[in-house]
């Protein structure tokens, strides 16, 4: 087995366990807040739904905006680029995909201040610390932040082949 067909393994691998664990986080949640409507409606609410709610929300988000951007799906405007020469089209995605590299490093940088600062709070209801919500913030950037970064040098290799 060569090097190559390694890491594509690897790759399939774990996309498949990051739509697993997105798919799974989603139903979670529709089926957490659906519970929770049932249980309101006989005046019965808990304490804890809202708080796991948020701590499945939040990771569904960073996962799920991941996966978003591997596949380009995120929101973009696109009217005044495709009138671009393509090679000046490259060079704007790759000027664009730098600045979201340096936000998303910056944003697990003070990601991660902001889950240590939460290490002490309890998400109410439960034992599970708020540390694990805000924990999504960093991971997700960071995974993103690989995402973008394969993704620049996806289009340097574009370049370099016209």
């Amino acid at each position: 087995m060569t090097s190559n067909s390694i890491f594509i393994n690897l790759k399939n691998g774990y996309l498949k366990i990051e739509s697993f664990v997105v798919i799974s986080l989603f139903i979670s949640l529709v089926a957490l807040v659906f519970m929770e409507v049932v249980v309101r409606a006989f005046d019965s609410p808990t304490r804890w739904s809202v708080g796991v709610a948020q701590l499945i929300f939040m990771w569904l988000i960073f996962i799920g905006a991941n996966q978003a951007l591997r596949g380009n799906s995120h929101i973009g405007i696109d009217i005044v680029t495709q009138l671009l020469p393509k090679q000046f089209q490259r060079y704007l995605a790759f000027g664009v995909n730098a600045l979201l590299v340096l936000f998303l490093a910056m944003l697990v940088y003070y990601g991660l201040e902001m889950t240590f600062a939460n290490t002490g709070r309890i998400i109410s209801g439960t034992s599970i610390g708020y540390f694990y919500t805000t924990l999504a913030v960093p991971v997700g950037a960071f995974l993103m932040l690989i995402t973008g970064v394969f993704q620049m040098i996806n289009l340097i290799k574009a370049s370099s082949k016209t």
